[in-house]
């Protein structure tokens, strides 16, 4: 009967391992449990004066102070550092190299940022949402794209730019929508915080972000984890966060995006920046890169799988002492 009773409960182990083996297997997007550590590449402009000018996917006109693309260049597992819900450390094994597997890539925008100005604790920003797409074969790149400049015909609104977000493209699956949030300082309405005005020089910039259920999206359950609960300071956090970010950005390089537009010369605008008349001509480039801090748990469906593995082996183990 001993015997018998490790067969059954062995079995029923792995039952459940393999549905759930299974259901990891046949979505090469679904992420590991496991914090996470991420490396990204971006293209910014950047306002003072909030004067980016663009329009919501309903084509109504609204403004903006930062906005960009993004492609994840890796991501590996980390390790939560203590104490935990502070940050994570990377060094673990590859989860996603960009263009692995003939193509795969995993690119986005994020948007709607407005910034506050100078205060006491340096420069910080309110609101905006970033955006996350996976692609099968990609051909996006940050770096190719920097050179040739913001081409703001594919921009055609907010929440899209040709290859790196294009929403109702079949081609682009949607992942999440991150919603920036409180940490960056003690303020509650500042989601991004750098200790420098950016406009002058270049720096880093601190922010959370949580996840917008509400969007959807495969990775959106996964990385709805509430791992941040204490902030950079080591203080708690009013409302727990899923994301940490730092954005390390440098104007480098990146003089192809000041302004609106390509090959639209203003000489009134200092410093080679470019202008159409729409907005004054304090709108820069960036380039940024850094790390993404994030804790992935299981999806609500491997969970359920294996609830019903473990039951149907408990089940069968009744059965089988009940006989």
């Amino acid at each position: 009967m001993r015997s018998s009773t490790r067969s059954t409960v062995f079995l029923a182990v792995f039952a459940a391992a393999v549905l759930t083996g299974a259901t990891v297997m046949a979505a090469p997007i679904t992420l590991p449990v496991s914090p996470l550590f991420v490396q990204y590449t971006s293209n910014e402009q950047f306002s003072l004066s909030n004067s980016i000018q663009t329009t919501t996917t309903t084509g109504a006109p609204t403004t903006e102070g930062n906005w960009g693309i993004l492609q994840i260049s890796s991501i590996e597992k980390g390790t939560a550092q203590n104490p935990r819900g502070t940050d994570i450390q990377g060094g673990g094994a590859n989860v996603f190299v960009n263009g692995q597997a003939g193509g795969n890539q995993i690119t986005g925008i994020f948007y709607g940022v407005q910034n506050i100005g100078v205060n006491p604790g340096g420069f910080s920003s309110t609101g905006g949402f970033i955006d996350l797409y996976w692609q099968d074969v990609g051909t996006a790149n940050t770096g190719a794209d920097l050179a040739a400049g913001f081409n703001p015909a594919r921009r055609p609104n907010q929440k899209t730019y040709t290859g790196y977000a294009e929403p109702g493209n079949p081609a682009f699956i949607f992942l999440a929508q991150l919603a920036f949030g409180p940490g960056c300082d003690g303020n509650p309405i500042h989601t991004i915080c750098t200790g420098v005005v950016p406009a002058t020089t270049d720096g880093v910039a601190k922010s959370y972000q949580s996840v917008n259920l509400a969007a959807g999206g495969v990775w959106a359950s996964q990385l709805d984890s509430n791992f941040f609960t204490l902030d950079a300071n080591g203080l708690p956090l009013v409302l727990a966060q899923d994301v940490r970010t730092d954005s390390n950005f440098d104007r480098n390089s990146a003089a192809a995006w000041n302004g609106l537009g390509i090959g639209v010369l203003d000489a009134s605008c200092p410093n080679g920046h470019t202008g159409t008349g729409q907005a004054p001509c304090d709108i820069i480039g960036f380039r940024a890169d850094g790390p993404v801090r994030v804790e992935a748990t299981p999806e609500p469906g491997t969970l359920s799988l294996l609830a019903f593995g473990l039951l149907g082996g408990v089940g069968f183990l009744r059965r089988r002492m009940q006989k």
